[in-house]
């Protein structure tokens, strides 16, 4: 009898339920099947109803959305009626669409499914949240809440205006400043490569000038000059950004190291010298930093390679970009066989690319001015071309 009686109830318990999960289920149906909609970029449900925001696109398309929605009310689906499912329509600007399908549904109720969209925004979607925001006041007007939200971001989008026109002008001003070598930005950090002997000085003045023909942005800037070595750093950072200097800081001296020839051997080592103590656990830094050292002492090294009287074998030295152009001295070539020069040639290409071949081509001369032979190097091979 007791299992019985236990029996009865859980299936009258079961049967009570079917109609709690049956519209839990359909209210899930429906919004798979609006999302479902080409021409429908987000979906917001709630207890009340739906609201279906669409993507940008032409009057025609709105059109169709909306005749979609309409008929997805009429049609049935798993058991499910949506006849009387409310759904609220708005354009990618946030206006309501008029539709049968929103007929239903207070405007509170629409604000309410809008705000659960607008507050699950980034705040760095800027236009996005401003439009919103204004939207909601204008459903609510007494809402303050809503306005104190939309002032907030008319500001932030009035900034973001003042910020881009300016770095805008600061980028395409600094390639004519002799003064300026490089210039990097990430919005309010600007990270300065400079001629002169005061960087932050310099980089100050260019801002000020850039300042006279566009406004300067409300936000306090993080000015970091660096000489045109890289070995003399100076900055101008208010408190607030000390947290984050140093990431910021890394990812633009970074993105001027990177974008340094390999050849220039010791402005690439005081770079990565430089982004060691932003990141001293890098293994990247590291790694890059002892690669460019072997490069330079195995430079040093071929340089200073002697004859068997003591005397220099490159008695002097040059590069232009990425060919170095070698002088070897007189002693190593007169009176010499052509088979044994061609043994120095060979001795001097092999001792090139074990040193690391600073550049990609070395061109041998003798004193007068003669071109001897060109050593090129790639993937760790060099050969020697007569």
């Amino acid at each position: 009898m007791k299992a019985r009686f236990i029996l009865t109830s859980l299936l009258i318990f079961i049967f009570s339920t079917l109609p709690a999960f049956a519209q839990g289920n359909c209210s899930d149906i429906f919004k798979a099947e609006l999302e479902n909609i080409s021409g429908v970029d987000t979906v917001i449900a709630s207890d009340n109803g739906f609201l279906a925001i669409l993507k940008e696109g032409s009057k025609k398309q709105t059109v169709s959305a909306v005749s979609q929605i309409n008929k997805l009310r009429i049609n049935n689906a798993g058991g499910c009626n949506f006849s009387d499912t409310a759904v609220a329509i708005m354009n990618s600007d946030f206006e309501q669409v008029k539709s049968a399908s929103s007929a239903s549904m207070p405007i509170k109720d629409v604000a309410r499914l809008l705000y659960d969209y607008v507050y699950k925004l980034s705040p760095v979607q800027v236009e996005e949240n401003l439009k919103g925001y204004e939207r909601l006041s204008e459903l609510d007007p007494k809402n303050n809440y809503y306005k104190a939200r939309a002032e907030h971001y008319t500001q932030r989008a009035e900034l973001v205006k003042t910020r881009s026109e300016f770095i805008s002008r600061c980028l395409k001003q600094f390639p004519g400043d002799k003064t300026i070598s490089d210039l990097k930005i990430k919005r309010d950090f600007y990270l300065f490569v400079v001629d002169k002997d005061s960087p932050l000085k310099t980089a100050e003045a260019f801002i000020d000038k850039v300042a006279q023909e566009s406004p300067r942005p409300d936000k306090k800037m993080c000015v970091i000059a660096y000489s045109a070595d890289l070995d003399n750093r100076q900055t101008s950072c208010p408190a607030e950004y000390q947290k984050i200097l140093n990431s910021n800081e890394e990812e633009l001296l970074m993105r001027h190291v990177q974008s340094l020839p390999g050849y220039q051997l010791q402005l690439n080592i005081n770079g990565y010298k430089a982004l060691n103590k932003l990141a001293p656990h890098s293994a990247l830094y590291t790694n890059k930093l002892a690669a460019y050292e072997a490069k330079e002492q195995g430079l040093q090294r071929l340089l200073n390679l002697r004859t068997v009287s003591g005397e220099k074998l490159i008695s002097k030295s040059s590069n232009r970009g990425n060919t170095l152009y070698a002088t070897i001295t007189n002693e190593a070539l007169d009176g010499k066989s052509v088979s044994a020069n061609r043994k120095l040639f060979r001795l001097l290409t092999d001792y090139y690319a074990a040193s690391g071949y600073a550049y990609k081509k070395c061109v041998l001369k003798n004193s007068a001015g003669k071109t001897l032979g060109t050593i090129s190097c790639s993937n760790s091979e060099c050969t020697f071309k007569q």
